[in-house]
């Protein structure tokens, strides 16, 4: 029978390796527990650091640094994505404040993916239909209509209208919001007997809700003052306008893009009353307001241009609006891109202001030849965004009907002045 022989271990040597496996065991323990309690503390570092950044995203929104918070709202996304990973709210939520600001800076690259993304994200932790959800569906419907496809925004925005209603109420500030933008819609499209409604039903929930001095309640008054303003009720316009203009003073202050907004809605009320002398200091404060704020990239401040041009046009200062038609339609061209109404509207003023005072008859035809050319690209691009049957479309074409004879015209009558008097003679 075979035995084992064992070998005895001395009990000094086999305590003192109990004593070093049960130190290594601690000290892997705490290494373990200061490594955890590290990567928490790195973890509330960035969510701290992700409160910071986007409070100060909303901080440059508000005073209209537009620029400065996309940079903001970048960091922000990169900070939440290293703290939460990929599929966390907070994710979502700094996604859409990104997109926001790219579309409000005409900068459409990867906002539909972004914005898309959001929605996946918040859909699943708060379910396919919550306000959550709907903002992003909402802001994804303002994106799509600052690029004139229309179609899109207005099936997105009648979405979040219903999941608004549905989940928050009808008597709510979102469901005001939902009114309101679709309501906006309709005045893109040159509906405003379809927009009026809208309005009236966004501002009577935001009075209800705010009060009569908010600034939601003046951007429904002044959004609701345009809409009169394209139906032909100057009075009611202006009246509407002023009000508007007196909360965003007093709230917003005299210098806010709010501000701004309201003076060159109220400069162009005034100068289709027929009274552009009063409309000159609300124009041009508008303008000074958006350059000094937005700069030469936001489509705002191209409306307040335009605003100014239509103002110097009606004083007789005809140099003096197209120098900022012009610039305008750079703005337009870049913002809005160049197939979109705003575009063609932009285009179409060009076209529509007459010759410079004392210009040659040669000069004169060629500003009609100019026009008619300018004329045919609004048709153009009214029939891709608006249709053929749109009345704006129908309208730009009667207007380059009765261009063009007049442009054939002059043109034969220059070909003529260049004709030689008669035939020549032998020598």
């Amino acid at each position: 029978m075979k035995t084992v022989l064992q070998r005895q271990v001395p009990r000094g040597l086999a305590a003192g390796a109990i004593i070093v496996a049960v130190a290594m065991a601690v000290f892997f323990a705490r290494w373990r527990s200061n490594a955890a309690r590290a990567a928490t503390d790195r973890v509330h570092q960035m969510h701290d650091e992700w409160i910071v950044l986007a409070d100060r995203v909303h901080g440059l929104k508000s005073e209209g640094r537009l620029a400065e918070a996309l940079q903001t709202a970048q960091r922000s996304l990169v900070v939440a994505e290293r703290a939460y990973g990929p599929t966390h709210p907070t994710v979502a939520e700094s996604l859409n404040e990104l997109a926001q600001l790219k579309t409000e800076l005409a900068m459409f690259d990867g906002v539909d993916e972004m914005f898309a993304r959001a929605i996946a994200i918040q859909s699943g932790v708060t379910g396919p239909q919550s306000p959550e959800v709907a903002a992003s569906v909402n802001n994804l419907a303002i994106a799509c209509e600052k690029r004139g496809r229309y179609a899109e925004a207005e099936a997105l925005y009648r979405r979040a209208l219903t999941m608004y209603e549905e989940s928050v109420g009808e008597q709510h500030d979102l469901t005001a919001r939902g009114y309101n933008n679709l309501a906006c819609l309709e005045d893109a499209r040159y509906a405003p007997a379809a927009a009026e409604p809208l309005h009236r039903r966004a501002l009577g929930i935001r009075r209800k809700v705010h009060g009569p001095a908010h600034l939601d309640t003046a951007e429904s008054l002044g959004n609701l003052a345009s809409t009169c303003r394209a139906l032909g009720r100057l009075v009611e316009s202006e009246r509407l306008c002023r009000e508007a203009l007196a909360i965003r003073e007093r709230t917003a202050g005299p210098t806010h893009p709010l501000t701004a907004a309201s003076l060159a809605g109220l400069a162009r009320t005034l100068v289709d009353q027929g009274r552009p002398e009063e409309a000159i200091a609300p124009a041009l404060g508008a303008v000074a307001i958006r350059q000094k704020v937005s700069g030469g990239r936001h489509a705002a401040t191209a409306f307040a241009m335009e605003t100014l041009a239509a103002v110097r046009a009606a004083g007789g200062d005809i140099d003096a609006a197209r120098e900022l038609l012009d610039a305008a339609l750079a703005i337009r061209t870049r913002a809005n891109g160049p197939v979109h109404p705003k575009t063609a509207d932009c285009l179409e003023l060009i076209a529509l202001l007459p010759p410079p005072s004392g210009e040659l008859a040669d000069g004169s035809a060629s500003h009609r030849t100019e026009a008619a050319r300018l004329l045919e690209r609004v048709v153009e691009i009214r029939t891709t965004t608006l249709g053929a049957d749109h009345p704006e479309t129908v309208a730009a074409m009667r207007r380059l009907a009765d261009a063009r004879p007049e442009t054939e015209e002059a043109a034969r009558a220059d070909e003529a002045r260049r004709q030689p008097d008669g035939p020549a003679g032998k020598d």
